[in-house]
């Protein structure tokens, strides 16, 4: 489980809901990391928020694809984030979630974007 989100606090909050329900969960500055060593097998996801606009979800799913990283991305931003919302729906991303988000729907988007593929070896009963 990888999360590209520059809040803090939103950080903290996705790593104690998911603690015990994935491996682990690896915190990156940007998309680089994945795009050197894209992660192998299907139970991996990435996290990210829509914001900044630069850097955030959409900017981070149009560099993977164009690499050829077809890596299941969760998308979390505001409910004012609907265009990016449908821009990153149509690049395949797996899910988009608005804020807030609970401790629930975060667990059940990550059971389905790391559905599959390695026999869930991320997931533990998400």
């Amino acid at each position: 489980m990888y999360v590209i989100d520059p809040d803090s606090e939103e950080c903290k909050w996705i790593e104690s809901v998911l603690a015990r329900s994935v491996d682990a969960v690896v915190f990156l500055d940007n998309v680089d990391p994945l795009l050197a060593e894209p992660p192998t097998g299907g139970a991996a996801c990435l996290i990210a928020s829509v914001e900044p606009a630069e850097q955030g979800a959409l900017g981070i799913l149009l560099r993977l694809r164009h690499k050829g990283v077809g890596l299941p991305m969760i998308a979390i931003g505001s409910h004012t984030a609907f265009r990016t919302a449908v821009d990153i729906a149509r690049m395949e991303a797996t899910d988009f979630l608005e804020r807030p988000i609970s401790d629930r729907e975060l667990r059940a988007a990550v059971r389905r974007a790391c559905k599959g593929g390695n026999n869930g070896s991320l997931t533990r009963g998400v």
